[in-house]
Order: structure tokens, then C-alpha cells, then sequence
């Protein structure tokens, strides 16, 4: 592997998050999302159900496998990948049947250091022939009216402008993303706390900007998807040289 980069990032893309930083040990947890976790240097270890545990240069874990993950040093590059993208299909297939295990060289070869995450998720879909997945156009439109609307009730509005029913909606997002709906737009309201934090807008701040109850919420839910809590995100976006990105 190469040698640990000083370059932090918290991103957000079409599909995926990604976060590269220092990593303490946490708490075992699982998320919706198919993770890839990469040593920058030495190896990332994790703890399964069980007791079970796994070492190496990189880890995938299919979706709600819980885990605790540790690393050698400390930095750590975490990609999630939503669950209906063909990328986070084709990780899963790499270690399938199981549910978690250690990724092949190709894919830890493509974390160059200061390389930007997009730029590695586009060289993995490149690599594993992983093509846009499409989306029924009633429900692409759906999920562009919910993501801009941070209030409760966003699903039952988005629903009404497409004349669907809420139970409908759902039940073709459930079918088409893989995942529940409310899954999805968790992604959408920590897209929008991290843009403010990005900005040196306050824990409570951020919060607020991306639709949760407080800061506690917001806290619980990205530790939940990210392993990582929000001071950890702020302490790398209102770094200079580090960025946020979308």
C-alpha cells in the first residue's frame, strides 16, 4: 500500500459518500450502505458478530453487517456506496457468498495517495465494468423533489407530485434502490449538514441545515452510516488543505 497521505476529505457524490481521516476505534455498528474501508498505511481490522474478525489492506461489507473496524495507524478511507448502484453490486460479488471480506489487490491498488475519491470511484467502475444503473423516471423524479425538502413529510409530498401513492413509493423505491426510502434520504440530510459544516457552521447548525431533531440525531445517524461522528467530519472539512466535496 502506499505510503499514508496528510490530505483529508469528507465527500458526497451520485451514489456514494466517502471519508478519509483519522479513524479512532468505535463502537460495533451497521449501515445500509455496502462499505469498502482502506488502510492508508499498514491494515484495517474488524470485528464481526460473533467474534469473527477480518485483517488487510482493504474490507467490504455487504449492507447491515455489523462490524467494528479498526486501523494499524489510524487513517482510514472509507467509501459507501448506496445499495442500488451497480459499483456497490459488483464489491458484494467480490466476496460473495459471504457478507464481509478482504478485497483483492486490484481494488486496493486504485487508493493512490492524494488521489481524490471521485476520481477512484470512477477508475473502480471503470475497472469492474460497473455502468450507471437506470431508475424508473417517476421515481428519479421522486427522489430529486424529496432530497430538496428537508421537513418531515417529504416522501408523502414527493409521492403527491407524481400521483403516486406514499405505499407505492416506497414499495418501487424499496424494489429499485434496494434499501427503504427513509434510508435514502438520510443520505440527503447528511449531504446537507456536511455542506454546512463545510462552511464552519456549528454541530447544532449543521444539524438544523440538514433536517434532524438536534445534534444528537444527527450524531447517532452518522455514526450509524459512516462510523465516523460529526466532530471527526467537521475536524476534516474546516481543515485547511482538507476539503468537502459534492
Amino acid at each position: 500500500m502506499p505510503p499514508s497521505s496528510s490530505r483529508h476529505e469528507f465527500a458526497f457524490g451520485d451514489g456514494w459518500a466517502a471519508y478519509e481521516g483519522p479513524s479512532a476505534d468505535h463502537d460495533s455498528h451497521a449501515h445500509v450502505a455496502v462499505q469498502l474501508a482502506v488502510a492508508r498505511s499498514g491494515c484495517v481490522h474488524a470485528v464481526l458478530d460473533h467474534g469473527r474478525e477480518m485483517s488487510g489492506r482493504a474490507l467490504i461489507f455487504a449492507p447491515r453487517v455489523r462490524h467494528r473496524v479498526t486501523c494499524d495507524q489510524g487513517a482510514v478511507f472509507f467509501i459507501y456506496l448506496e445499495t442500488h448502484t451497480p459499483l456497490a453490486s459488483k464489491l458484494v460479488a467480490l466476496i460473495a457468498p459471504a457478507e464481509s471480506g478482504v478485497a483483492p489487490a486490484s481494488v486496493c491498488d486504485r487508493f493512490l495517495p492524494n488521489v481524490p475519491a471521485e476520481q477512484i470511484i470512477d477508475r473502480l467502475r471503470a475497472d469492474l465494468g460497473a455502468r450507471k444503473a437506470s431508475l424508473d423516471p417517476r421515481l428519479e423524479w421522486a427522489l430529486l423533489i424529496a432530497s430538496r425538502d428537508p421537513a418531515p413529510g417529504a416522501i408523502a409530498r414527493a409521492a403527491f407530485a407524481i400521483n403516486l401513492s406514499p405505499a407505492r413509493l416506497r414499495a418501487l423505491a424499496q424494489a429499485q434502490l434496494s434499501a427503504p426510502l427513509s434510508q435514502w434520504l438520510l443520505w440527503r440530510k447528511l449531504e446537507r449538514s456536511g455542506r454546512a459544516m463545510a462552511s464552519g457552521a456549528r454541530l447544532a447548525e449543521a444539524a438544523l441545515a440538514g433536517g434532524f431533531a438536534d445534534q444528537a440525531h444527527l450524531s447517532r445517524t452518522m455514526k450509524r452510516m459512516f462510523g465516523v461522528t460529526p466532530l471527526q467530519a467537521a475536524q476534516v472539512v474546516q481543515t485547511p488543505d482538507n476539503r468537502f466535496v459534492q
